[in-house]
């Protein structure tokens, strides 16, 4: 009677070309001869103390129950040569004397791609960079297409990819990131066949018919080519201190950040006791110079650091490193690269064109300039206070929108010409994504909640008799009147400082989705710099 296979859980890493199992190690463990597998190797052991766990003393156990508790575990990796590379297959806690860097990247996740049969995916992790990037796991009770995990294609990065595969040719069910797990019912004896299976599936394209937008924007993980990139910055951080124009060097804050706090910046790790108004670019450069910092070197990326301090330089605040806070654009091998966060990406050649060249293309719309001091909420009533004749200002004039759960606002102004005027301050200090998403939210409530429309026309008609305005309540129709989106344009507009302003890659993106949303409900949409000169 033959002998019942059983099933058995598989994690397989392919280990990058010409890297040896000895080199792919943590530690200097040693490798051993393993005759089951021809040509491989296998290593075995227990980490973890002898004694019980730590937490065996937080619950005041005694000796007796203590001696119950052993906190140890066990790990076994065999390494199997294919092909003319390496294959780790992991168990236990193996895992973990692997050194991530030694390993294909996203080799498991290619595998899955290519395997997992589209309307069967059962779990997600994706990524959404940005300068508070966001990460989320999404799993369904059964199988799925990924129109249920709400992808964002155009910025969307997916880290893992979990599912029932195509055929059961690899397994009965698949999971890939770095690694690739498999469920299957084998032996030791089929280890070479499984991994030459995944090599093959690895190779392929298929993932591109139904994944293809995938490729856009990857999350570099590679120490050497992060090394590589760092490197390029460096460069260009010592050509700005030298005087030369500092390219596509930028600053942003890496979290959600809130300009209206009024804190102020200041530049530590190198001396500097200057206190600035808001993080920039050209006023960091400004200290190095002063401190007489000739050279940047690469660690002055960790070593130097943005604090939020008071008006008299004292912390008050968060801190971040400054490798966090500088957001470059940099073309390596003609590849694109991004550093934002902190996080280095590779960006399709074709998606960055495109980004910038609709940004380019999007009509410009001429807004007052700003004066040196103000930030979003004191330029809106400034205007509103000049300009009595086009514009009514709406700012911080809240609705509650048919069936919401929370307020909006509507916009910042309306003009005469049916402009609906977004306002953000400074590139550098906002995530602008939040500005184009209060665009699309407003332009939606206009066009489907014909109940909100009354409540902007009364919000209008207190603020004209404060302002001693009129002509702005027909602008908006009635609900009993036809919405027709076709005459009205949504404007979005950023309080920018410098000669060339710019907005980083991934807002660029998120403008795109937005621009292109409103037009599909039939407005028109634009953008404006407004014009702020440094203080």
């Amino acid at each position: 009677m033959a002998k019942r296979l059983k099933t058995q859980k598989l994690s397989i890493r392919l280990l990058k070309t010409d890297i040896e199992p000895e080199d792919s190690l943590r530690s200097g463990d040693e490798l051993k001869d393993w005759p089951r597998v021809e040509g491989a190797k296998i290593l075995l052991g227990k980490m973890g103390g002898t004694g019980p766990p730590k937490w065996a003393d937080f619950l005041d156990l005694d000796d007796e129950e203590k001696g119950e508790l052993r906190n140890r575990t066990t790990y076994g990796i065999v390494f199997i040569p294919i092909r003319n590379r390496w294959f780790a297959v992991s168990f236990g806690m193996g895992h973990v004397k692997l050194d991530p860097i030694k390993f294909e990247q996203n080799f498991g996740l290619r595998i899955a791609l290519n395997t997992v049969d589209p309307d069967q995916i059962r779990s997600m992790d994706i990524r959404t960079p940005d300068e508070n990037s966001l990460t989320r796991r999404s799993q369904t009770s059964r199988g799925s297409d990924q129109t249920a995990f709400n992808i964002d294609i155009n910025c969307d990065i997916v880290c893992s990819l979990a599912g029932i595969p195509r055929s059961d040719e690899l397994g009965s069910s698949v999971a890939g990131k770095d690694s690739l797990t498999v469920h299957r019912k084998t032996v030791v004896g089929d280890l070479p066949q499984i991994c030459s299976e995944a090599h093959d599936h690895w190779e392929k394209q298929d993932y591109k018919k139904n994944f293809g937008w995938i490729d856009q924007v990857l999350h570099i993980r590679d120490k050497n080519l992060i090394k590589e990139l760092d490197s390029q910055l460096v460069d260009v951080i010592n050509e700005t201190i030298s005087g030369s124009q500092a390219g596509n060097l930028h600053f942003a804050f890496p979290v959600i950040y809130d300009p209206e706090k009024k804190n102020c910046i200041k530049y530590k790790g190198f001396r500097s006791s200057n206190v600035y108004p808001d993080l920039n670019v050209s006023e960091y450069f400004e200290a190095l110079r002063e401190e007489g910092v000739t050279e940047f070197l690469p660690r002055y990326l960790i070593s130097h650091t943005v604090h939020e301090v008071d008006d008299d330089g004292r912390d008050c605040g968060d801190k971040w490193k400054i490798r966090e806070c500088i957001h470059f654009e940099v073309v390596l091998d003609e590849r694109t690269y991004v550093l934002s966060g902190g996080v280095w990406y590779e960006i399709d050649s074709d998606l960055a064109g495109a980004v910038k060249d609709f940004f380019e293309q999007m009509e410009r719309i001429d807004l007052p300039a700003a004066k040196a001091d103000e930030n979003e909420t004191e330029y809106n009533r400034r205007v509103a206070a000049a300009d009595n004749n086009r514009l009514l200002c709406l700012d911080r004039k809240l609705i509650r929108p048919t069936n919401a759960t929370s307020n909006i606002e509507v916009c910042d102004f309306i003009s005469r010409d049916n402009e609906l005027i977004h306002v953000k301050n400074k590139t550098s200090s906002s995530r602008l994504s939040h500005l184009f998403k209060q665009g699309t939210v407003s332009a939606q409530v206009l066009a489907g909640d014909s109940q909100s429309r009354n409540m902007i026309r009364e919000i209008i008609k207190e603020v004209e008799l404060e302002t001693k305005q009129s002509g702005y309540e027909s602008i908006i129709p009635a609900s009993n009147e036809e919405f027709h989106a076709s005459k009205f344009t949504v404007v979005y507009g950023v309080l920018s400082t410098g000669s060339e302003p710019r907005l980083p890659f991934f807002s660029l993106l998120s403008f795109r989705q937005a621009a292109q949303y409103i037009q599909t409900l039939g407005y028109k949409c634009a953008f404006s710099w407004i014009e702020k000169p440094q203080e």
